[in-house]
Order: structure tokens, then C-alpha cells, then sequence
């Protein structure tokens, strides 16, 4: 028994040498019928190169025919209005040694020297030749390169198709990718998928991809989870100490009640706006906030907002410089609600009696800029790029302090987005800030109308 099982181990080993030993065999064979295959590149190009110029000369041959007819045709034409002069009087003519013989409507001869007509053309059409020639042999070199850049995603294709027809596509090669799949860790950062094979690369760079983007979306959930739930915690507590001073001796005292009362209101209004403006992002992540594009006097739109914050806030002065009159596409409540966060932003950063500028100005570049200029604390330098990111406030310009939630201008960024619009910022330290809202100048809605009924009434709150 023991030989026997020891017999058909040793078959079997050699079974498996043998099979191993013929697949390296046939992979080295294919890359030798792969080596010694004639290449077709060569003689396809130069079919084609071969078939566009001899149309090329076709019609060089056709337009130097068509260019002696019509000078000859011209020649005879002048001549016979200078015997004739008119069209429907035009006699017989006759063609002799250099001369050409017009007969008028009597039947009396007329007769002109040809030999400058002569001379002309062929001088003529010699240089005609020349450039044709020139044109021709400048063709001859242009045409393969032109025609190798057009193939040259064939060329791609067909390598890629003769390598993956070659590649050792075998329950080893698919074992090898699958234990590398499996080995990949999504959590770590930098772990990518890799197996060492050749035909597999495309494979590898793509999921390589996916995971990348797949963590980066990850890393923004977690830290706009984070964020939100920092931002509920502080009046949540609030809200609680209240209730908790009250609850223990705060009620009989009138002083500590209103204090409390209006706290609680406060941290409530704060809260509702930070949810509604979650709400809002939410929406517009999922794809589920439309906007209708309708056709807006911007003028008209700031002089709304212009009106608005001088009823609201008379510890500013506000200044409205209209310098364009221009009539757009945009989602006008969108739009309004985008300008509404930028000159309440201008507002909380502000000191008391300064200017806040609304500036309207056209661009040569198609754009329009609709500009809110304060003369407040500014931005500092390192923030500048980050001040349109969740939840952001720089130190001291945003703080809890002056309401905000640090959503404000991602709201006013996604709107912009939405727009096909984007922002330009400058700003300094202690003399105030420019936030510009560039947008485009669209004279129609055609392409920009949505069917798409889905309401967009809740809007955000600055």
C-alpha cells in the first residue's frame, strides 16, 4: 500500500512539473509568435497615405484642367464682346497657327494674335505646378504623421488586446489577484491593491482609484458627522444648564428667569438655524435641491438686498454702486439667499459705522461680479482658502460669539457652484475684505430650465 500511494505521489508530482513546464513553454512560444509577428503598422499607413494623396492629385489635376478652360473660355469671351458686344450677338470664330479668327454678325473677319495668350498660360500654369508640387510633397510627409496620430488609439486598443491575449490569464494569475483583493485594508491609508503582474495593471490603477476617492468620502463624513455633532453639543448644554438652574432654585428669581428664558431662545434659534442649514446641505448633496433658472434683473436684485439691510441693520452705512445694467439667468431665491449670507457675513465682522459695499460691474470675459466690500477685521492669509469649508472659522473673525455656524459660505459656495460661479477673495488683516460672486452672463434658459418641480422653499438661513 505504501508504495503504491508513494507511486502515485511521484505521478503526480510529475504531472504537475510537466504542466507547469509546457505553460512556461506556451508563454514563451506566444512571446516569440508575438516578436516575429510582421508588423501591419507600416503597410496600412501607407495604404492610406497612398489613397489620400493620389485623391489629392486627382484633384490637382482637375483644377489645373478647369484653370486652362477657364482661361481660354475668358480669352474667347473677351474677344468676342470686342467684335460683337453682346452676348446674344456672338458670331463664328476659327482657331489658325497663333491667331484666332472672330467673324461679327455681317460675316466680316476679325483677326487676334494668340501667342501672349499662349506664353501666359504656360508661365502661368508652370507656377500654378510649382506650388502645387510644393503643397504636394509637403502632403507626402504631413499625411503618415496625421494618419499615426488618428490610429493611434486603434494602435492601443490592438496592443492592449494582443497583451491580454498573451497574458497568462490562468486559475493562478486570477488566484494571485483575488488573495490581493482580499488582503486590501480600506481603513489604512496608502494600502493599495497590488499583485506584480503585468496584465493586471489597468486593473490594479482603477480600484487603486476607487479607494482612494472611497476614503476621502469617508474621511468628509466622519469629520461633517464630527463637526455637526460638536456644533448641537454646545446648546444642547446650554439649553440644559438653564433648565437645570431653573428647575433647582431659578424660578422664584425674576432676574435669573428672563436671563435664562432669553438664553434658551437664543441657543433654540441658534440650533434651528444649524439644523436647517444641515437640512440645506443635505439636500444638495443627495441632488435632491433643483434650481429654477429664470431670467433676473440683477440691478433690480440688488437693490432688494440693498433695502433689506438698510431696514434690518442701521449701525452700518451701506453703499450700493450699480455700475452695469444686466439682465441674467439664475435661481432667484438662491441667488438672493447667496448675496443675503455675504452681506450678513460683512455685517458680523464689521465695526460699528463702517461701509459695506454692494457693487455691481460687468467683465469683458462674459462674467459679471456682484462685490460685497466691508471694512472690517479681514482674513487672515492661511485661512483665506479655507474660509468656504464646513463648519470653518478662523480665530478671532469666526466665532460663536457672532452666531455663526461656520456653514454660511459653504451654502453660498454650493450656490455658486450650482451657477456655474465661483468666488474671488481678497482681504487684509484690520482694513476689510472684497468677497466677489463672478458669475456668468447666460442670456437664455433653454438649456438651463429644469422639469423637475422638486421644492426648493426651504431655504437656509444665514
Amino acid at each position: 500500500m505504501s508504495l503504491r500511494r508513494n507511486k502515485k505521489k511521484r505521478d503526480t508530482a510529475e504531472e504537475k512539473v510537466t504542466e507547469e513546464n509546457d505553460t512556461a513553454e506556451n508563454i514563451e512560444q506566444n512571446e516569440e509568435e508575438k516578436s516575429a509577428e510582421p508588423p501591419q503598422t507600416k503597410s496600412i499607413v501607407m495604404q492610406l497615405t497612398v489613397d489620400r494623396l493620389f485623391s489629392s492629385l486627382i484633384t490637382i489635376i482637375s483644377a489645373d484642367v478647369l484653370y486652362v478652360l477657364l482661361l481660354f473660355g475668358a480669352f474667347l469671351f473677351d474677344k468676342q464682346m470686342q467684335v460683337n458686344g453682346a452676348l446674344r450677338d456672338f458670331g463664328k470664330f476659327e482657331f489658325r497657327h497663333n491667331e484666332l479668327g472672330v467673324f461679327d454678325t455681317k460675316g466680316i473677319e476679325h483677326v487676334f494674335y494668340t501667342g501672349n495668350l499662349v506664353t501666359f498660360m504656360l508661365f502661368s500654369l508652370a507656377a500654378v505646378l510649382i506650388a502645387e508640387i510644393i503643397v504636394f510633397l509637403f502632403k507626402w510627409i504631413v499625411t503618415p504623421v496625421r494618419i499615426n496620430n488618428k490610429l493611434m488609439p486603434l494602435y492601443t486598443l490592438t496592443e492592449a488586446t494582443r497583451a491580454l491575449s498573451f497574458a497568462d490569464l490562468t486559475g493562478e494569475g486570477f488566484s494571485t489577484l483575488q488573495d490581493a483583493i482580499k488582503n486590501i485594508s480600506p481603513d489604512e491609508p496608502g494600502n493599495q491593491l497590488h499583485t506584480g503582474r503585468r496584465e493586471f495593471i489597468g486593473m490594479e490603477d482603477a480600484i487603486n482609484d476607487l479607494l482612494e476617492r472611497t476614503r476621502n468620502t469617508y474621511k468628509s463624513q466622519v469629520r461633517f458627522v464630527s463637526d455637526a455633532s460638536h456644533e448641537l453639543r454646545t446648546p444642547i448644554a446650554v439649553i440644559q444648564g438653564y433648565a437645570n438652574m431653573l428647575d433647582r432654585w431659578g424660578r422664584e428669581d425674576k432676574e435669573i428667569l428672563d436671563e435664562s428664558i432669553k438664553s434658551i431662545k437664543s441657543e433654540a434659534e441658534n440650533m434651528n438655524r444649524l439644523v436647517e442649514n444641515l437640512l440645506f446641505l443635505a439636500r444638495g448633496d443627495s441632488g435632491r435641491t433643483v434650481l429654477r433658472f429664470e431670467s433676473v434683473d440683477i440691478n433690480q436684485l440688488l437693490c432688494d438686498i440693498y433695502d433689506e439691510f438698510v431696514m434690518i441693520d442701521t449701525t452700518h452705512e451701506f453703499r450700493l454702486d450699480l455700475r452695469a445694467d444686466i439682465v441674467s439667468q439664475a435661481d432667484i431665491s438662491l441667488l438672493k439667499q447667496c448675496l443675503r449670507i455675504l452681506v450678513d457675513n460683512a455685517i458680523k465682522y464689521s465695526p460699528e459705522g463702517t461701509d459695506i459695499i454692494l457693487r455691481l460691474q460687468n467683465r469683458s470675459d462674459g462674467y459679471y461680479s456682484i462685490d460685497v466690500q466691508d471694512y472690517g477685521i479681514g482674513i487672515k492669509a492661511e485661512d483665506a482658502d479655507k474660509i468656504f469649508d464646513r463648519f470653518f472659522r478662523s480665530d478671532p473673525a469666526r466665532n460663536r460669539q457672532n452666531g455663526g455656524t461656520g456653514l454660511g459660505l459653504s451654502i453660498a459656495k454650493w450656490i455658486a457652484d450650482k451657477h456655474n460661479a465661483y468666488f474671488e477673495v481678497l482681504s487684509y488683516e484690520n482694513l476689510g475684505t472684497r468677497i466677489s460672486l463672478v458669475m456668468p452672463l447666460v442670456e437664455s434658459t433653454e438649456e438651463n430650465v429644469s422639469d423637475n418641480k422638486t421644492d426648493t422653499s426651504d431655504k437656509p438661513k444665514s
